[in-house]
């Protein structure tokens, strides 16, 4: 490495090398750097897509601090299943889907002494003065709206609406149909527009 965030890399065996800014680089050449063994790759690779995957996790799990362990389980176990990514998927694509297993293993291992009375979400919220903004008791009332939905369409949802994922992609991440993917979010649609006229 000749500088940081610069790794120097052959541009053929035994001829010199060229250096490569990994901050600079398409995420197609980190992700084929990554394959190979290529820590700093791997690193860049985590810093660009930390942040969408904590807040996928964050919609899920709907806890903060819970989310942040799930990531890193996310990156651990992304680092460790480079050698099987084929790359036919994007690179953020397969990482949504192990965050997505992640997510569902976690729930599936560990089961809460309690459950949460179904006021939970509406007696957690601070209440308001009079000068809130009614955009913002929109946008609280909609997300306690998406929360309150079954977990199948709570992911269509998120990952179509808040993470802008593609149709296609989504039925990769959840391992389902296209079909399937495009029913779940007609059927969250139709739950979230009778629970908001409700409110």
């Amino acid at each position: 490495m000749t500088a940081a965030g610069v790794l120097t890399r052959p541009v053929a065996a035994g001829l010199a090398k060229a250096p490569v800014s990994l901050d600079a680089a398409e995420e197609s050449s980190l992700v084929s750097l990554a394959c190979e063994g290529d820590k700093l790759a791997f690193a860049e690779l985590v810093r660009r897509n930390q942040g969408r995957v904590r807040g996928l996790l964050m919609r899920l799990a709907k806890d903060r601090v819970l989310a942040d362990d799930l990531a890193q389980e996310v990156f651990l176990r992304a680092y460790r299943g480079l050698v099987g990514f084929q790359q036919r998927s994007a690179f953020g694509t397969w990482l949504y889907r192990i965050a997505y297993n992640v997510y569902l293993n976690n729930r599936t291992r560990v089961r809460r002494f309690c459950e949460l009375p179904e006021d939970y979400v509406a007696a957690a919220i601070a209440p308001e003065n009079a000068m809130s903004a009614p955009r913002s008791d929109l946008r609280r009332d909609l997300s306690a709206a998406i929360e309150t939905l079954p977990e199948r369409y709570r992911a269509v949802v998120v990952l179509y609406y808040l993470e802008e994922v593609s149709y296609p992609e989504i039925a990769d991440i959840l391992s389902v149909p296209l079909g399937t993917v495009k029913t779940h979010l007609h059927r969250a649609k139709k739950l979230l527009r009778e629970r908001m006229s409700a409110r």
